[in-house]
């Protein structure tokens, strides 16, 4: 298994992430492609980079002017069109649901209200899709990083002139490893925190295994060293998605209103803009409300990246007066997208076990489309092609 470590000695940044990841082999010009095919026009360039007379890699990013504000919603839809894996895809977005999190908590806001200004530049949003996607190019099941330094001074942004480290790297560097250092300028940025907080499963005083290469990353700022990460084949337990035999368990919101108000046609209509919106699931449970009145719970269950829209979209289209929610639990069985050989031709959908039992099971769109080309039953075709599965 492959690992890395992360010798923090003299700081972290994105960019230095990235630039030591060239290093080791990740071509960058591949992830400049997959921004630019998504419309974010970016020019993302590693550069020779000589400090203390030892050479390392830094790295530029450029992109057009006038750059808007971007609110969570908004980083989220853009790394949703990235031709990215769905693994990336979904730690790209946990990890601005974190950094969204940690800025509202340190300025006493709403998550919906955090807009991400410097941190939601098109450079940071490079960095941390960036190092995700690097990651799984190296095949990489393990991060493990040194002490990270404590460093003082002051730093300014839109908030004003800020004590060092800034308030978001203190709340995301909590319950990690520091060690004291005389510097007066900014070792770790918020994304480097971000980062660490996201990656990193170990803290250590040295890498463990066998070395197989080594990167520098430099940041913009000359400094006495950079960020120096080491590729290794190692023993530790692979950190990766749970086996078909394991469950996965993550958090999810349910969001809830009383309806008695909407027509039948108003009340469906509401069920495609929720799934349209990226909800998991909308249910409607019939009943009696006050003045027996015939009325139900309108139900929607959303990830914490979408809460903020669901809720603004269930206000807009129900006219509710208030909304009920909760944040729970679930327990997932993990599935894989697969493309199964029919009679009929090829066919999507989906595969997961049970007790190591294989299980497929097609997608009803799919099953929908071969049921009109051969005019036969949906139960019909699932029970030829697939046996009793549901």
């Amino acid at each position: 298994m492959k690992a890395l470590y992360l010798d923090c000695r003299f700081g972290l940044g994105g960019d230095m992430f990235l630039a030591a990841m060239h290093e080791l082999g990740v071509d960058l010009s591949r992830l400049q492609r997959i921004f630019i095919e998504a419309g974010i026009y970016v020019s993302i360039e590693p550069l020779s980079t000589m400090r203390q007379s030892i050479i390392g890699t830094s790295l530029s990013v450029k992109w057009p002017e006038g750059q808007p504000l971007r609110h969570l919603p908004e980083i989220v839809a853009i790394i949703k069109k990235l031709a990215i894996s769905n693994e990336v895809q979904a730690r790209s977005i946990d990890a601005f649901q974190r950094l969204a999190e940690t800025e509202a908590a340190v300025h006493g806001k709403a998550v919906q209200d955090i807009h991400f200004h410097e941190v939601g530049a098109i450079d940071t949003l490079v960095d941390v899709v960036g190092a995700f996607w690097a990651v799984e190019q190296l095949d990489v099941t393990n991060i493990v990083a040194s002490k990270l330094p404590w460093f003082s001074g002051t730093v300014e942004c839109e908030h004003g002139i800020l004590p060092l480290p800034a308030p978001a790297v203190l709340e995301l560097l909590k319950g990690k490893p520091v060690f004291a250092t005389e510097c007066e300028q900014e070792l770790i940025t918020p994304t480097g925190a971000l980062l660490i907080d996201q990656l990193v499963t170990d803290f250590s005083s040295g890498a463990e295994g066998t070395l197989l290469q080594t990167g520098l990353g430099y940041g913009q700022r000359e400094s006495r060293g950079g960020l120096r990460i080491s590729l290794l084949e190692s023993d530790m337990p692979k950190q990766t998605m749970p086996t078909e035999s394991e469950a996965i368990i993550d958090e999810i919101y349910v969001v809830e209103s009383h309806i008695d108000h909407l027509t039948g046609e108003e009340l469906g209509r509401c069920f495609d803009i929720f799934i349209d919106a990226g909800a998991l699931d909308v249910f409607f449970t019939a009943g009696v409300m006050k003045k027996n009145r015939p009325a139900g719970s309108l139900k929607v269950l959303c990830k914490p990246t979408d809460l903020a829209q669901i809720e603004q979209l269930f206000f807009t289209h129900t006219h509710t007066l208030g909304l009920r929610r909760q944040k729970t639990e679930r327990v997932l069985l993990p599935r894989k997208e697969e493309r199964t050989e029919t009679p009929f031709g090829e066919m999507a959908g989906k595969s997961y076990s049970i007790d190591g039992v294989k299980i497929s099971k097609p997608e009803y769109e799919e099953l929908l489309k071969f049921s009109k080309k051969t005019g036969r039953s949906l139960p019909e075709l699932r029970y030829m092609l697939f046996g009793n599965t549901k």
